[in-house]
């Protein structure tokens, strides 16, 4: 039986805004679950070293916390949430997993075609070849075609160890491994800096597509494990969360 446990991830030293101290409260008084909540000084206690990526102090916050709840769903499974008002129980969709042993993971079905990842952007700040950039676009409107069946990304559950989170633990450490040359000159200087945003009146210089680590490798993840996925999950409140 998987425990009843949603993590959440707050991982720089600023402290939570108003907005996102009501979501918070919301999610542990509606989830039915215990929520737990990891801060910037409690990344080493929940993480070992080995498993901390050298790139992870270099990324911006909102990457690392991609970064962590990956780990928490491969290696504790149960919730994630992002720190957004949840008004729904999550007991059904826990309830599904320990009954059905063919799901792996349940989240809140995507919305409309236009939430799935855009790994054709990704590719093009990257620089990737004319034919990695075609695969990619033909990938995403392919995802696009199938959202209904895709879970979100901001909300789920998951048994620990699946060959899901597997795959996306070690392709999201292969990017990072590739990144790492470049984050150790452009480290992230905001907490939700983009390649291209512009500071101090210059474009920024870090390496890592909004996307790139997360959720182009989730969509394409769920695309293909679609049959093992639950759209059970309510989705979280997305108006007025910062």
């Amino acid at each position: 039986m998987l425990e009843r446990r949603i993590f959440c991830f707050w991982t720089g030293e600023n402290p939570l805004t108003e907005n996102r101290r009501k979501g918070l409260a919301a999610l542990r008084h509606h989830s039915g679950c215990e929520v737990v909540l990891i801060a910037a000084d409690e990344v080493t206690d929940f993480i070992p070293a080995r498993d901390l990526h050298p790139a992870y102090p270099h990324l911006n916050l909102a990457h690392r916390a991609d970064f962590l709840r990956c780990y928490a769903m491969l290696r504790h499974g149960g919730g994630y949430a992002d720190i957004k008002p949840h008004y729904h129980s999550w007991e059904p969709a826990f309830r599904q997993l320990d009954e059905d042993p063919a799901i792996w993971a349940a989240g809140y079905r995507e919305p409309n075609p236009g939430a799935i990842s855009n790994m054709y952007s990704s590719s093009c700040l990257l620089g990737e070849s004319h034919d990695r950039r075609a695969r990619a676009y033909l990938h995403r409107k392919w995802l696009q075609l199938h959202f209904r069946s895709l879970i979100g990304c901001c909300a789920f559950v998951f048994r620990p160890g699946t060959p899901f989170a597997q795959a996306w633990w070690d392709e999201m450490n292969r990017r990072l491994d590739k990144l790492l040359p470049a984050l150790l000159e452009h480290p992230a200087r905001h907490p939700r800096e983009q390649p291209g945003d512009m500071h101090d009146g210059k474009p920024s210089r870090y390496p890592v597509p909004w996307t790139y680590i997360f959720g182009d490798i989730f969509h394409v993840l769920g695309g293909r494990h679609r049959s093992r996925l639950s759209t059970r999950l309510p989705a979280p409140d997305f108006s007025d969360y910062q």
